[in-house]
């Protein structure tokens, strides 16, 4: 029995190695791909054929590409997972009668570009990012001290709900162009899922066209 058990730990081994050495070519293509791409752009660019912001979005996919795999540790499985395994519990709201000064404040001391909105009832109300801040107030001459957050709410809320798949995650991003995205159980918001959540728990496969659809066409 202790030989079998031998041969069975042997395999395991050799499977996980295996399975890391196809990680690592994966890996590599998709970094060759979207250097392929980048040298596309550049020439296209020279030749009159694209604009340089083509060239900017190429570069930045791949500059996000590299630093998301630097984040992400060596040896982890992929395997199917909900929404509510790869999420960081709990998140930093705003407010919806908080001022957009406010907003605006958290979302520099925490580093991000968009914060949920969620009102009395602890419910997801909307999204307000550094967009909306720029666009809806300050280009238009308002008093970020005197604008309320839900006056910048839009129609439109993307969120997921914790129960779904990780492919249905990746869908709602890409489909939005949203790197931050809600998680909600029984109509309550329980966290959110950013961009490092994701090189934490994609495959290199996943986060390369992740990367790639958000990153390069944005």
């Amino acid at each position: 029995m202790m030989a079998f058990d031998k041969v069975k730990e042997s395999a395991r081994r050799g499977l996980a190695s295996g399975r890391a050495r196809m990680d690592q070519a994966r890996a590599l293509r998709q970094r060759t791909r979207l250097l392929r791409e980048l040298g596309e752009a550049c020439y296209a660019e020279h030749a009159g054929q694209a604009t340089h912001e083509a060239v900017v979005g190429k570069l930045r996919a791949l500059d996000h590409y590299d630093e998301a795999l630097r984040e992400r540790p060596s040896g982890r499985r992929e395997s199917e997972r909900q929404a509510r395994d790869i999420m960081h519990p709990g998140c930093e709201c705003v407010g919806e009668d908080e001022s957009v000064a406010t907003a605006a404040r958290k979302m520099r001391d925490l580093g991000v570009g968009s914060l949920p909105i969620c009102g009395t009832d602890d419910r997801l109300h909307g999204i307000i990012t550094d967009r909306d801040i720029t666009i809806n107030c300050i280009a238009e001459g308002k008093d970020p001290g005197q604008v309320r957050v839900r006056d910048l709410v839009a129609d439109t809320v993307v969120w997921v709900d914790a129960a779904a798949d990780v492919d249905e995650v990746l869908r709602r991003m890409e489909d939005s162009q949203v790197k931050r995205l809600p998680v909600i159980e029984n109509d309550r918001l329980v966290g959110i899922i950013s961009e490092a959540d994701l090189a934490r728990n994609l495959g290199e496969h996943q986060l390369a066209e992740f990367v790639e659809k958000v990153y390069a066409t944005s």
